[in-house]
């Protein structure tokens, strides 16, 4: 499961960006609709809290550089409309920083840094007309062609789960076994969004390290742990059928997602970096082990997510364009080293087979690729 929790409904954009110390001041922006104020803010994190804590801004592009002043327990920054995180930088280790963007709309945010001792602000967006500049059709086109591979990806989801549902249902281990890797990778491919699925995302995918309860513990790890750890499916069907009936609720959701090229290009640059610093640990399938299923799947929905802008990209900057291509190329590369038999089927050997030097190999070229797609979304404003 992702524990990024970026709900991409208000257009987050990552991107580096120069900021002075005043949290506040902007800079003037022309587009081809006319100008547009893009506003940059520097905030700073550590264990008191989130600095400044409150944050006077108006509609428009805002970009937000997070540096951590030294604080181990606090690394994230978020900013929250409810429940649904709009924007935010994990993985800010002490003495770093990193960056992100948010097309704001008018109205009061929440801002977040989880574990600091003051761990809320304010985010106050005013009005401003002028900020947004309508969707071109070369825009649209994009987000349709990657929502279409979303739509697709969830059917073949459903596809995929039905008989791994029924395998567990009838008691048949090594059945369901065989199937898990499998049944997960539709929705792997489509993680550069799944956090905008609110909580079917953690229903479906969450880690047993990530529930407060264990009544909580639902969707594929839980019946992964069952299957591996206590080898057999005794209490499985209920979570099974709820396993199939939160995928079957998954599909509606993706015609209401607002998306646009940038928070595309986003989505899977978050995945990338989420892969090369906690997936890569071997986290995710800590049982079945069949984690390098999950990273070609990520692979696959991350290309699909750049694909999909890239047509944009090409006549922003070609050059990056081409750049991030063979970036792709070449992670698929050093995953592909790692093809082979298993006992799941899976086509990749189990993680529990890597060294520490392949891990750390693999987490290099993702962290090569990651940083030129970082600046995708910047190059769509």
């Amino acid at each position: 499961m992702s524990r990024r929790w970026f709900a991409l409904l208000v257009v987050p954009v990552l991107f580096a960006a120069a900021c002075s110390d005043d949290s506040s001041k902007s800079s003037s922006a022309s587009t081809a609709g006319g100008a547009a104020e893009k506003q940059e803010f520097k905030v700073t994190i550590s264990d008191a809290g989130c600095e400044p804590r409150e944050i006077p801004a108006k509609a428009g592009p805002a970009t937000f550089k997070v540096t951590n002043d030294g604080s181990a327990a606090v690394t994230e920054f978020e900013i929250l409309d409810g429940t649904k995180i709009l924007g935010e930088v994990e993985n800010v280790i002490p003495g770093s920083e990193r960056s992100f963007s948010l097309t704001l709309k008018p109205g009061s945010y929440v801002t977040y840094c989880p574990n600091a001792k003051v761990d809320k602000g304010v985010l106050q967006v005013a009005d401003a007309p002028a900020a947004a500049a309508a969707d071109s059709e070369a825009s649209q086109a994009a987000v349709k062609k990657y929502r279409d591979y979303v739509k697709s990806e969830a059917d073949q989801l459903v596809t995929a789960v039905t008989p791994f549902v029924a395998a567990v249902k009838a008691g048949d281990v090594e059945g369901a076994k065989n199937l898990f890797a499998k049944a997960r990778q539709h929705y792997e491919a489509i993680e550069p969004i799944a956090e905008s699925f609110g909580d079917l995302d953690p229903a479906i995918d969450i880690r047993e390290p990530d529930v407060e309860k264990p009544e909580d513990f639902t969707g594929f790890h839980r019946i992964e742990k069952q299957l591996w750890a206590d080898g057999n499916t005794s209490g499985m069907a209920p979570v099974a059928d709820q396993l199939m009936a939160d995928i079957a609720r998954l599909r509606p959701k993706i015609d209401t997602v607002e998306l646009e090229p940038s928070t595309i290009a986003n989505g899977a640059v978050e995945l990338l970096n989420e892969m090369s610093t906690s997936k890569i640990t071997g986290e995710e399938d800590e049982f079945s082990h069949t984690d390098l299923s999950d990273f070609a799947a990520n692979l696959v929905g991350s290309k699909a997510a750049f694909d999909s802008v890239k047509t944009l990209l090409d006549a922003k900057d070609a050059a990056l364009s081409t750049q991030i291509t063979q970036r792709f190329a070449d992670v698929q590369t050093a995953l592909d080293a790692f093809k082979g038999n298993d006992p799941t089927g899976n086509g990749y050997v189990l993680y529990t087979s890597l060294t520490p030097e392949n891990t750390r190999q693999l987490s290099t070229v993702l962290d090569t690729l990651a940083e030129p797609l970082s600046l995708v979304a910047a190059r769509l404003l």
